[in-house]
């Protein structure tokens, strides 16, 4: 055989979707969980800077480490999320993720996303999907608008997914006998949040193309796949068996032709149960519990503080000022915050556990503390503001005082407010 050295060619197994902040996190009815930080005036959820980075940029970062380089971005068809996320990926991401960014109708839930743009998925790969899920920090559950945390089954001999549910307060649950029967042992998770990262069979897009009463992935396609390794009625009834044959189980061709696999290896994942001894079934969920290192999801206030917190905690190698800011003498800037380019802070200021974003203004004798600051935010002399986060162009002038406040973009905080747990908007009139 003789292979050409010019050229290059690069397998992609995988396709990524990323639901660019579509979702309940900025589509819920108003006031959204995120509101006012997420809307039309200030930028959409997955542009909302963590440690003067957009939140995308994370997500595309970790798919380029992994290996995928070709990404659909999914937004909202309403407003100008498609503008701006397609003007940050021409201008402003420096990766190697091939990005299409598509937009969808507002009231399609994420399954139904992914129905609309089947088509533009590379039917030559076969995408495939597991869960993620992650033990969440006691200050990401801490917020009141949080749900309690879902009942998690899994079969850790095999990290298998046997059994997910919402968990209410009297803290009941119940289980089937074909699931018992099917995984004799499994540990019930009152600590895992589902990350919403997962990993499909291309054959389960085919299904969920077909299937309108599949709307929701976490909610509708997650339990309906669970449910489907033990259930034989539920296989017939959605045809799972159809859309599996139509993909081939590469997997199970190589091991049929293999001449070193061990006459002990079986697929007890798949065998049938003493409830329906001849009942195997096509699907096998996986799940990875990550631990030991930081997860978290960014779809509340306080959520989307931690992830600012920690991505600037004492020991992170990043750059904690940037070259072109401007510091004046007797100002403290602490080991534990994050200064963007271009910005100007005047003499005797203090900045602690806080993201200052780019092309700010700082006056003299500004505190600022455990706070998240974006772009273009002016803040005038003697201003106090504490466990706040300030949108794009907003003002504070002088004297005003903020405590755990959300100030949207453009709004003018007046002088000497003394202002605490409030959200600051400005309302504007309709045309």
């Amino acid at each position: 055989m003789v292979f050409d050295k010019g050229k290059h060619y690069r397998l992609h197994e995988f396709q990524a979707v990323v639901l660019a902040g579509y979702g309940s996190s900025n589509s819920s009815p108003p006031p959204c969980r995120l509101y006012p930080i997420a809307e039309e005036d200030n930028m959409p959820k997955a542009l909302l800077p963590v440690a003067n980075k957009p939140i995308i940029a994370y997500t595309l970062d970790w798919l380029e480490k992994a290996g995928i380089h070709d990404a659909l971005i999914v937004v909202q068809a309403s407003g100008n999320a498609h503008q701006k996320i397609a003007g940050y990926l021409a201008r402003g991401y420096q990766g190697n993720v091939h990005c299409n960014v598509i937009s969808v109708e507002e009231d399609f839930g994420s399954a139904d996303a992914l129905r609309a743009l089947k088509d533009k998925i590379d039917v030559s790969k076969d995408s495939t999907m597991t869960a993620l899920f992650y033990e969440p920090s006691t200050t990401e559950g801490a917020s009141k608008e949080d749900e309690l945390l879902p009942f998690v089954g899994i079969d850790s001999a095999r990290g298998a997914l046997v059994y997910k549910t919402h968990r209410s307060e009297d803290e009941d649950f119940s289980m089937r006998m074909s699931l018992l029967t099917k995984f004799p042992r499994v540990s019930v998770h009152t600590d895992l949040q589902d990350a919403h990262l997962y990993i499909f069979k291309r054959w389960v897009l085919d299904m969920v193309a077909d299937k309108e009463s599949i709307s929701s992935i976490s909610e509708d396609l997650i339990p309906l796949l669970v449910k489907c390794q033990y259930q034989k009625k539920m296989v017939e009834r959605e045809m799972v068996e159809k859309y599996a044959a139509n993909n081939k189980n590469l997997l199970s061709t190589a091991l049929a032709l293999s001449t070193t696999l061990s006459e002990g290896v079986s697929d007890d994942f798949s065998s049938g149960s003493v409830l329906s001894p001849g009942f195997k079934s096509p699907v096998k969920t996986y799940v990875f519990i990550y631990r030991g290192g930081f997860c978290g999801r960014g779809n509340t206030i306080a959520s989307y503080s931690e992830l600012n917190r920690h991505a600037i905690k004492q020991g992170e190698q990043i750059v904690r000022i940037a070259p072109t800011t401007e510091v004046a003498a007797k100002t403290q800037v602490g080991n534990d915050s994050i200064i963007g380019e271009y910005t100007k802070i005047d003499e005797r200021s203090s900045i602690k556990k806080s993201c200052v974003g780019a092309h700010c203004v700082i006056g003299k004798n500004v505190k600022i503390a455990n706070s998240v600051i974006m772009d273009h935010v002016v803040i005038a002399d003697n201003a106090k503001v504490d466990g706040c986060v300030i949108c794009n162009n907003a003002k504070v002038l002088e004297k005003a005082s903020l405590k755990d406040c959300d100030v949207a973009a453009q709004y003018v905080v007046e002088k000497e407010s003394q202002v605490k747990g409030e959200k600051l908007v400005s309302f504007r009139e309709a045309i």
